[in-house]
This record gives structure tokens, sequence and C-alpha cells, in this order.
């Protein structure tokens, strides 16, 4: 997507969002920056960009500007429909919001990032905390990105030749992409391979060929209990699994992740999950604090008991 159409889509998203009554496209190709050329140009511009907002779940509202006249329809996004709901973040989408606010650092919208960060931590309802970092060093910029982005957003299938690991030769793939995910600074797509009938993971690097996306869209629905994480050998490879207590009623995001979560007693749960490491690990179950009581692995336990020993000695 260039930069330009960017631009003008959120032009069109602030104006709908903006007035209090249902605009015409008359009123909008003139109010609006972007929408340039002949009559019918700005129509189809405009036609595109109302399918790629609703492709972004960006609801537009179309009716008439007023009721008693058949006139040209109108439009609008209701503020309450475009709202983030900042007390109901699944663990997901508090990784998404990290990485995108990641983004701003390191730039002239590094203050709007933190705001925004703190804003979510003091009205959301969960934990731990959502906390953003500098991502200056992911390679942003891998080829074919955007265009597999654009795919997953409209469920379109795409096309492209892929490289495995130690061949000679690439191969054609028809894929539904599912998710998208970076890892040590190279990204990875996880899709269902149509021709092999099996879900498989690609390394960005490895294709070779440009990306041909289907011009049909919702081809295709991504399962409700899709985990990119499941299918990237390389979360697990490093990962741990760790066996603890959990207060009843508490520690609700690493609940979400659990491979396990059965009944200890009236006041505690026993869990059972997974960390990516060590120092991953110790974080969390310093964070959570007296909520949670880990088992095992007993090296990350001893962690822990050095960890508030040394708290209880610095501070008294």
């Amino acid at each position: 997507m260039s930069s330009a159409k960017t631009e003008r889509l959120v032009n069109l998203t602030m104006a709908l969002l903006a007035t209090s009554r249902y605009m015409q496209k008359s009123e909008i190709f003139r109010k609006v920056a972007g929408y340039s050329g002949t009559q019918e140009t700005k129509e189809r511009m405009f036609e595109r960009d109302k399918d790629d907002l609703r492709a972004l779940g960006i609801e537009i509202e179309v009716a008439s500007a007023d009721p008693l006249f058949e006139d040209e329809p109108g439009y609008r996004i209701k503020p309450e429909t475009y709202q983030m709901p900042i007390k109901s973040f699944t663990p997901t989408e508090i990784g998404i919001l990290s990485t995108a606010l990641g983004l701003w650092l390191d730039s002239s919208l590094e203050n709007i990032a933190l705001g925004a960060a703190r804003r979510v931590n003091s009205t959301a309802q969960f934990n731990p905390a959502l906390e953003i970092s500098s991502i200056r060093n992911l390679n942003l910029s891998a080829e074919g990105l955007l265009d597999m982005t654009k795919a997953l957003a409209s469920r379109s299938e795409v096309a492209f030749s892929y490289r495995k690991t130690g061949a000679t030769k690439s191969d054609s793939r028809r894929i539904n992409p599912l998710g998208l995910s970076a890892w040590k600074g190279k990204w990875y797509l996880v899709g269902e391979d149509l021709d092999r009938s099996d879900i498989r993971t690609f390394n960005f690097s490895r294709i070779t060929s440009k990306i041909d996306i289907s011009k049909k869209r919702d081809m295709y629905e991504i399962p409700s209990d899709f985990n990119i994480k499941d299918y990237l050998i390389m979360y697990n490879a490093e990962g741990i699994e760790i066996k603890a207590r959990v207060k009843k009623g508490q520690a609700e995001a690493l609940r979400a992740r659990a491979i396990e979560v059965k009944s200890f007693d009236e006041e505690w749960d026993e869990i059972l999950y997974r960390s990516e490491s060590n120092g991953t690990a110790l974080k969390e179950a310093l964070w959570y604090c007296d909520s949670l009581i880990v088992q095992e692995p007993a090296d990350l336990r001893s962690s822990i008991l050095a960890s508030l020993e040394q708290v209880a000695k610095s501070h008294g």
C-alpha cells in the first residue's frame, strides 16, 4: 500500500468518525484530502477505500443523509464501534499492542507511544502490564511482508515460489495465510498449504518470487483455536515448561496460555505453562508476587527465592 493511499485512508477514517451526520460522497470528495481526478476515478478510489477499511474491521454505516428525502446515501463511523475495548484485552492483543507501540519508539512519536501505554495500564484490567520496547533491530522490510499482511487481512489465497532448507530449487506453493510472526529479526508465515493439505511454516527469506494475491476475499476462516506459536519450532525449542500453583481467580493472562489447569485446593489451582526462557519466567513469577508459587523446575524456583531474598535484604 502506497503512503498516499495510507494517508487517504487515515483521512477518510477521521472524517467519518468526526461527523455527527452521514457524509455524502460529494462532500467526502471535497473535504477529505487524497481524492483527485475525474468523478469516475474518485468513485473507484472511494469504493476500494471502503472495502479496505471494512477488511480491517472498521464498520462503515450507510444511510440517507436526510430520512425525509431519497437523496444519495451518506456514510459515517460510529465512535462506539471504533473504540478499543480497553478493559478486555487478551494476551495476544497485548502482544500486538506492544509491538505496534514499539514501532513508535526511537521516533518523533515516542511520547505518544509511552502515553498510550500508561493510559492502557491505568484503565485495562489485566496483568502483566503492557510493556513496550524498541524494536529498531527487527527487520521490518522483509520482501513481500506488506503483501502478505494485506492477504491475511482480506483472507485471500496467495501463491509464491519457496526454497526449502537444503534444497537447490524452489517449488510453487498455494497458501491460505493464517498468521505472521517475527523471531530474532526474521519474519515467518504460518499457513495452510493447499497442495499438501497441511499447515506449514515459511521463512520469508526463502520466498524466491513475487507474492501473488488472489482477488477473491474471504476465501477461508482462521480457526478460533489457532495459535501461531504452536507451529513455530523456534518458540518451543528454547522454551521451558513450568509447574506452579496460582491463586484462584488471579493471573488470568498466565491461565490463558496454560497447557493444563486443575484445582489443588479451595484457594489454589495447579498450572502447567511454558515460558520462552528462565529469565522471562523469573520476571513473570516476580510480577505475580504471592499469586504464583513455582514448583518446578528447581533451578527456576531457586532463582525466584534468591531474588526475593535480595529484595528483602535491600529494602528490609
